[in-house]
């Protein structure tokens, strides 16, 4: 039974993708939904500069969520209670895992960028280390064009 979908998000446009379908299996599952967005920096301990990472933070969450309800607009079945919006700043694959872990997520549905680079040939992309090392289902949603090997 799918309750809990985790869905991390970036600023590509395959994000939108995911949301509909994150959305479309919500509304099938009658599952709530946690959108996540992740800075890759650590927020500032210095004075002022505290406030001003927070309002950033906070303008991320109101723009994603804002975001996300526009979609929820369409024929998902979804409503707006059923989605929270959560900012956090981290290492990538541990904040996603550990979100994942806290909210005992049943999915994570994410996208993949396809991208490879030199430290992905011995890492594996964010994508790859979670469907590998986390215990939840990962629905993973690729952009039009994905490259992928043929036989």
């Amino acid at each position: 039974m799918i309750k809990q979908i985790l869905v991390p998000l970036d600023n590509s446009d395959l994000s939108i993708r995911v949301l509909d379908v994150a959305f479309s299996v919500a509304g099938k599952f009658d599952a709530d939904v946690r959108l996540l967005r992740i800075n890759k920096e650590r927020a500032s301990l210095e004075r002022g500069q505290s406030e001003l990472d927070m309002r950033i933070v906070e303008q991320e969450a109101d723009a994603l969520l804002g975001a996300a309800v526009g979609r929820l607009r369409g024929e998902h079945g979804l409503a707006a209670e059923n989605v929270q919006v959560e900012v956090r700043s981290g290492p990538v694959f541990q904040t996603i895992a550990d979100a994942a872990n806290e909210h005992q997520s049943d999915l994570v549905i994410m996208g993949t960028h396809g991208r490879h680079g030199f430290t992905e040939m011995f890492t594996g992309s964010t994508t790859e280390q979670i469907v590998a090392r986390i215990p939840t289902s990962v629905m993973v949603i690729k952009p039009e064009g994905f490259p992928y090997l043929r036989d």
